[in-house]
């Protein structure tokens, strides 16, 4: 083999082994994207972040101050987190986030009484 084709091939398969594993097989970490709106008022100038670790995953849509949390089982297909507050008059304020594994991202969608969105979610 020559010697200017053994350094590319070798280049290819490290840049092959540091690629980041698909969200089916490994959706633990952090994960970030912008909400994009389908109804209502939604938090989309700021990033979304979902958080996976261990059994417990976080959603925090649009970077503000609502918490969703939910929990994880590994091998899961889909997550859920949920925030349920207390609304005008006491009635309760459900804010919801429900997720699946898309190739090397995770797409999901927010809901509040405000908003629904979609979002697709990339590992940082």
């Amino acid at each position: 083999m020559r010697l200017t084709l053994f350094f590319p091939l070798i280049s290819l398969a490290l840049l092959a082994s540091c690629s980041s594993p698909n969200a089916d097989s490994d959706p633990y970490g952090t994960w970030v994207g912008k909400l994009i709106t389908d109804e209502g008022q939604c938090p989309t100038e700021e990033l979304s972040a979902l958080r996976l670790r261990g059994n417990s995953l976080v959603f925090n849509p649009g970077l503000n101050s609502s918490v969703l949390h939910g929990s994880y089982h590994e091998g899961q297909q889909n997550y859920h987190a949920e925030l349920v507050d207390k609304g005008m008059n006491n009635t309760p304020y459900r804010q919801t986030f429900d997720g699946y594994p898309v190739g090397r991202a995770i797409g999901g969608t927010y809901r509040s009484p405000r908003c629904r969105a979609h979002v697709t979610l990339v590992r940082r």
